[in-house]
Formats: structure tokens, sequence, C-alpha cells
């Protein structure tokens, strides 16, 4: 089963919701970095791929944590993951 597709404003939302991160949703534009703008960590980042998963309804590769750079990159894979099913 597909995933609706959020957009962007909708995804960071859905991301600060989930990962009780509201700076997400007041700094969510796609050149966010996580680490730098975010303070994110690898174990922060985990979280965010596990958010993203049940979003879009896929497994991703845990590989993607140090891949990952900007919100931006974050929702890339997700409409990625989602359009593609």
């Amino acid at each position: 089963m597909r995933s609706h597709l959020l957009d962007f404003d909708e995804f960071c939302d859905a991301l600060a919701r989930e990962l009780d991160l509201p700076a997400i949703a007041a700094n969510g534009r796609d050149d966010t970095r996580l680490v730098d703008d975010l303070a994110f960590d690898s174990l922060l980042t985990f979280e965010m791929l596990l958010v993203v998963e049940a979003s879009a309804g896929v497994m991703l590769p845990d590989a993607l944590v140090g891949q990952l750079i900007t919100l931006g990159d974050v929702y890339d894979v997700y409409r990625q993951r989602v359009t593609q099913g």
C-alpha cells in the first residue's frame, strides 16, 4: 500500500511532532543541516529514519544515517520511496 506523499512543510511538521523537536518545523528549509543547525547525532538520525520508514511504508538501509546532511536530503529519500512504492 502506497502512502500519501506529504509536501515538504507537512513532512517537516510530521517529523517535528514524531521526534518532539519543534525546531524542525521552525527551521524547516531544505538546506537546514541536521548536525550543524538542528544538533542531530547518529542516534537521532537513526530515530528519524524510523519515522520516515513508518511514513513511507518502506524499509530504509541503516547506511543512510551517514549520508543525510540536510532536511532536503531526508525529504528526497522519503519522496523517492513513496513515489516508487
